[in-house]
């Protein structure tokens, strides 16, 4: 029999995931063949003291599939319709799907060595007599012909299995990209909706300036300023004015490539929503291992892996012999019963064996090939581990430094709002400079200005999250249709 073993060891100097395959062959002649292939990919192993674990994961539990769906916790029904209408229509996730469909494909194909193939062939012929005396005739001949490899070692059930391994990669890929479009909608939507605040913080800040601009004048012509003040005035409303044309562009520019995300022309048309959502409770993050079991790239990566282990095992299995067995079948005239009769093919069953002798090294060199990509593809597994680990610490990390900040904002802005009050009350009454009003509306404007974009920054590493840890959307559509784990067929 053949098994993979998959192992995950934490708390130890490295993470190790080996894959192997280990064995009889295919007759059950333990040991025919060549060695199966091993392979080990190293890891560094995250660190679980019990102060990390407190702060960012959870103890590991025997589900660990997300149990809510990270786009309805937003609770914003336009993102849910955005998302959907991207998933239905992006051109990345249509890729992947046909992708997919290829690969799936391409396993059929190579299961079809599983099996005996059967052909069939007829001829015609027509004689006629020289001088046209004797009547001609017509003869009709129908043969078939049924050929099996037998699978002495194992190559073509190899074969097979690393056909499925692909489709399950693929799989795993149009999973991934149907995430990573959900995510790219949301952060997309939460930025033209931050764009729009800022915009609207534009237009109120013109407001402002215009209504300053207005009491300097007041002053200025009744001899209480100078020209100095006055020209402030104006030049803080034409600042006002260009940062306005700036945020009008900005989210010109990020309704386009929303638009672009969801196959429309994009002509600038969509609308955003009035506010931010607000953000919703942290479920848990589960535990490093769980990464390992959400992330689609991460499972992509595994199968590849093990795909490329079996292909070694191939390339290894074809520097061995062959035995093939073929049958003939015929018949003519008007009686074809006899055609596919298994006892007529049977007894004309011959065995065949084929051997490489001189390939010019070319077997060889394909062994070495598969040995190097399957190298390849353990150092591709381990940078796709060791990245999924960077993004969910940085992740959890911002969402407590995040937090912080957007509480430090706010109390920054409430100051900033009570001190330009009173600095307008002061400039109004003659008993403060347009310098003093000028500098508190500044520093009130730039702490909105970060405010608005804290809360963005809070909700697009909450998406950020959701997609470093592989849940969310992907646990909800493929929970119900997990990849199937690796699977060696018939045995």
């Amino acid at each position: 029999m053949r098994s993979w073993a998959i192992s995950l060891m934490w708390g130890v100097s490295t993470l190790s995931v080996t894959a192997s395959l280990g064995g009889c062959a295919s007759l059950g002649a333990g040991g025919l063949g060549p060695k199966k292939t091993q392979f080990v990919a190293e890891l560094p192993a995250a660190p679980l003291d019990e102060a990390t674990q407190k702060q960012k994961w959870v103890e590991p539990s025997s589900d660990r599939l997300p149990t809510t769906d990270w786009v309805h916790a937003f609770n914003d029904p336009v993102l849910e319709q955005l998302i959907t209408e991207a998933l239905a229509a992006n051109t990345n996730v249509r890729t992947a799907a046909a992708r997919l469909a290829a690969a799936e494909a391409g396993a059929k194909s190579s299961r079809s060595g599983l099996y005996p193939s059967l052909n069939g062939n007829t001829s015609v012929r027509r004689t006629e007599s020289a001088d046209g005396n004797i009547p001609g005739s017509t003869s009709l001949s129908l043969g078939s012909s049924v050929s099996w490899e037998v699978d002495l070692w194992g190559r073509v059930r190899d074969t097979a299995n690393a056909g499925d391994l692909e489709a399950q990669a693929s799989n795993a890929d149009y999973a991934g990209a149907r995430l990573s479009i959900a995510g790219a909608t949301a952060q997309t939507w939460f930025n033209l909706i931050e764009a729009k605040l800022l915009r609207d913080l534009a237009e109120r800040n013109v407001a402002t300036q215009e209504r300053a601009l207005r009491l300097t004048k007041r002053r200025f012509d009744g001899g209480v300023s100078g020209s100095s003040d006055f020209r402030l005035a104006r030049s803080a409303l034409a600042n006002a004015e260009a940062t306005l044309a700036f945020r009008q562009l900005n989210e010109s520019a990020i309704t386009r490539q929303l638009e672009t995300l969801l196959r429309r022309y994009p002509e600038n048309e969509l609308k955003s929503a009035e506010d931010l959502p607000a953000l919703p409770l942290l479920t848990d993050a589960g535990s490093p291992s769980d990464v390992f079991l959400r992330r689609p790239d991460l499972l992509a990566a595994e199968r590849r892996m093990q795909s490329a282990g079996l292909n070694v095992d191939i390339s290894k299995k074809n520097l061995l012999p062959r035995i093939t067995l073929s049958g003939n079948g015929s018949s003519s005239g008007r009686s074809f019963s006899r055609l596919f009769d298994i006892d007529s093919l049977i007894a004309s069953v011959t065995a065949g064996l084929s051997a490489p002798i001189f390939q010019g090294g070319a077997l060889r060199a394909n062994v070495a090939r598969n040995e190097a990509v399957l190298t390849q593809q353990l150092e591709a597994y381990a940078g796709t581990a060791l990245t999924a680990y960077r993004e969910v610490e940085n992740a959890l990390d911002a969402e407590t430094l995040l937090e912080t900040r957007e509480k430090s904002l706010q109390v920054s802005l409430d100051e900033a709002l009570k001190a330009e009050e009173r600095l307008e009350q002061r400039f109004s009454e003659g008993l403060a400079s347009i310098l003093q009003l000028l500098d508190a509306q500044s520093r009130r404007i730039n702490t909105e200005g970060q405010f608005i974009s804290a809360r963005k920054e809070r909700l697009a590493n909450r998406v950020r999250l959701h997609l470093a840890l592989g849940g969310g959307l992907y646990g909800q559509e493929m929970a119900r249709q997990k990849l199937p784990k690796p699977k060696l067929m018939g045995l």
